[in-house]
């Protein structure tokens, strides 16, 4: 399977950065589900290899969760770019927690308790309401975590896909992509961004910006997740990876 339209493969002069869920992986009931294709951790850090390590990862997940999924070695921006951390494991920022965070995920906890098929992610930098099993439950979820966030200027709303993100305000992937390009070995090369969701947009104008390639899911690998790995599986093979 090809990605449509087809896209040129990356060159080594390029500074990979990816979006997880909905990008490089399908989207699960529960973010503890997803599925990772076989092989794609190898083919993950074959390329960062080829890249001397200029591919990063940014997704809204924990640091852990994501090192959980691909294993250690990869550079990530985790929870929207609130973490940063190189491929040695060297911390680059993080941000400071806010404690409205733990005053709201009472309330939440209930709110989920009282709703059958929906779910609360408890971050370090944010609170997500999903309720992909309980769609029917996304007005009222997405009324009571903006009614909760609204008396916390420190907090934003993010919608994502069946989910709703109360999250610091301040902190995002394009920011996180203009860090990463900042420092080795990120620096001078031309950053590749591909993402699929509201959050990712940011990174893919901040990656037009500075010259690069900001790609999304559904505009240019026709809403398909195995169009995304096709495409940097051949580059692999066009790049004679190793």
């Amino acid at each position: 399977m090809r990605p449509t339209p087809p896209l040129p493969a990356l060159s080594r002069d390029c500074a990979l950065f990816l979006d997880v869920d909905g990008t490089l992986l399908d989207f699960s009931v529960r973010p503890d589900g997803v599925i990772v294709p076989l092989g794609l951790p190898a083919m993950l850090h074959s390329l960062g290899g080829w890249l001397d390590g200029a591919l990063a990862l940014l997704s809204g997940r924990r640091v852990t969760d994501i090192e959980a999924l691909f294993g250690p070695g990869l550079a990530v921006g985790a929870e929207h770019g609130a973490l940063l951390r190189a491929a040695d494991g060297t911390l680059i920022a993080e941000a400071s927690p806010n404690p409205a965070l733990a005053a709201l995920a009472a309330p939440l906890r209930a709110a989920i308790a009282a709703r059958p098929g929906t779910l609360l992610e408890e971050k370090r930098f944010g609170l997500v309401l999903h309720w992909r099993a309980a769609p029917a439950m996304a007005q009222e979820l997405a009324a009571l975590g903006a009614a909760l966030a609204a008396a916390h200027p420190g907090l934003m709303l993010q919608p994502a896909h069946e989910a709703l993100e109360i999250r610091l305000r301040g902190t995002d992937k394009g920011a996180a992509l203009e860090t990463f390009m900042g420092m080795p070995p990120f620096a001078g090369r031309r950053p590749v961004f591909i993402g699929d969701d509201a959050t990712d947009e940011p990174a893919i104008a901040r990656a037009k910006e500075m010259g690069g390639l900001g790609l999304h899911v559904a505009r240019d690998f026709g809403g398909r997740t195995e169009a995304v790995r096709a495409w940097l599986a051949q580059s692999l093979e066009k790049g004679d990876i190793s």
